[in-house]
């Protein structure tokens, strides 16, 4: 059986469609310093998961109520790119893809503050990532500030985002509450994004929902739902000023089983129906990804990954490779992986990234 075979396969246990559709974007060959731009982009992520970002590195104490913790990640990478029937091009850089600081202050047992700076070369300039007041009581949860929303998941042990991150990351100030036992997290949340209605007014009216089950012990799935697909930092109305013909909805599923030392992975992201106006008129942008990885041993780890894209623009229809992570010792880890890309103009792409990761 097929690796795309076995993708599908899993994803329609999530109970997802990926079917094909039948109008396309225009499909432009991008110069090589925008492709290394955009893989720098891809790989300038500190943490793939919401739990790894809520953690903040080791949050050492320094005072009675302040912690501080903090991450840097330099790459390098090289890229290998054939477009359909023109020569090919290649590149490669080295950046600093991480530096991230972050301070937690405890202002008593159910009331806390965050406040993150996070500094991106190529992509983003050092600034506040998040600013959150967080409240605790009991099974209840509450957040205000400037957050990631917990609008999908993106578990991956790649040192690039899946594309799924890509489609789906948002951050915006906003109001999350939440329910938490032990066998599911529910919340939902309230923001203002930044995308609007052609000749609407600005309103407190986006809103998402989101559910995390553990029904046994290796297992976790759920799904998350959010009103606009624009909202998202994909910004995919933003050379029509994020303004919208009509609304697009999204939403995400997804599942994680793990057995011993083995994880299997695979997450759907997309728009619930087709834009109207723009460059994504008559479009649906879809994502997906399915991910294996087996712990050799208690410091090393090697993982597959296939992924997929439907009607995203400059990024790959199909995708595969793998990693290898090494942690020789504590807050430190070396990572490799090889990503082969192609896309739906027949335009093909080979990436090489590693990586060195501390953190503090």
């Amino acid at each position: 059986m097929s690796l795309k075979s076995l993708g599908s396969l899993f994803l329609s246990f999530l109970l997802v469609s990926t079917a094909a559709h039948a109008q396309e974007g225009p499909q432009v060959h991008a110069s090589l310093e925008d492709r290394l731009q955009a893989i720098e982009k891809s790989q300038a992520e500190i943490y793939h998961t919401l739990a790894e970002r809520q953690e903040a590195g080791l949050a050492t104490r320094i005072a009675d109520r302040l912690t501080l913790s903090g991450l840097i990640e330099v790459e390098a990478f090289a890229e290998r790119f054939r477009p359909e029937g023109e020569p090919t091009e290649s590149g490669s850089d080295m950046i600093l893809a991480t530096a991230f600081l972050a301070l937690g202050a405890e202002i008593d047992d159910s009331l806390s503050v965050n406040v993150s700076f996070l500094y991106e070369q190529g992509d983003t300039d050092l600034e506040v990532d998040e600013a959150t007041v967080d409240f605790t009581s009991g099974v209840w949860r509450a957040k205000a500030g400037q957050q990631y929303l917990p609008f999908g998941v993106f578990n991956s042990h790649f040192i690039s985002d899946p594309l799924t991150l890509e489609l789906g990351e948002t951050r915006a100030t906003a109001l999350l509450a939440g329910y938490e036992n032990e066998l599911f997290y529910l919340s939902g949340f309230v923001f203002n994004g930044n995308a609007d209605r052609i000749g609407g007014e600005n309103h407190l009216e986006d809103w998402g929902l989101s559910l995390a089950l553990s029904p046994t012990e290796g297992i976790s799935l759920g799904g998350s739902y959010l009103a606009d697909l624009a909202d998202t930092d994909a910004e995919l109305l933003g050379e029509d000023d994020n303004l919208w013909g009509r609304r697009v909805a999204a939403w995400s599923a997804f599942a994680i089983l793990g057995v011993g030392n083995f994880e299997l992975a695979g997450e759907y992201l997309g728009g619930v129906r087709s834009f109207r106006g723009g460059v994504y008129d008559g479009l649906r942008p879809e994502t997906w990804n399915v991910e294996g990885m087996y712990a050799v041993a208690e410091n090393m780890e090697v993982a597959v990954r296939y992924e997929g894209s439907q009607d995203f623009f400059d990024q790959p229809e199909n995708q595969y490779g793998s990693s290898v992570s090494w942690s020789p010792r504590d807050q430190v880890s070396l990572s490799v992986e090889y990503l082969r890309g192609t896309f739906d103009n027949d335009d093909r792409r080979d990436l090489v990234t590693a990586q060195i990761a501390v953190e503090f």
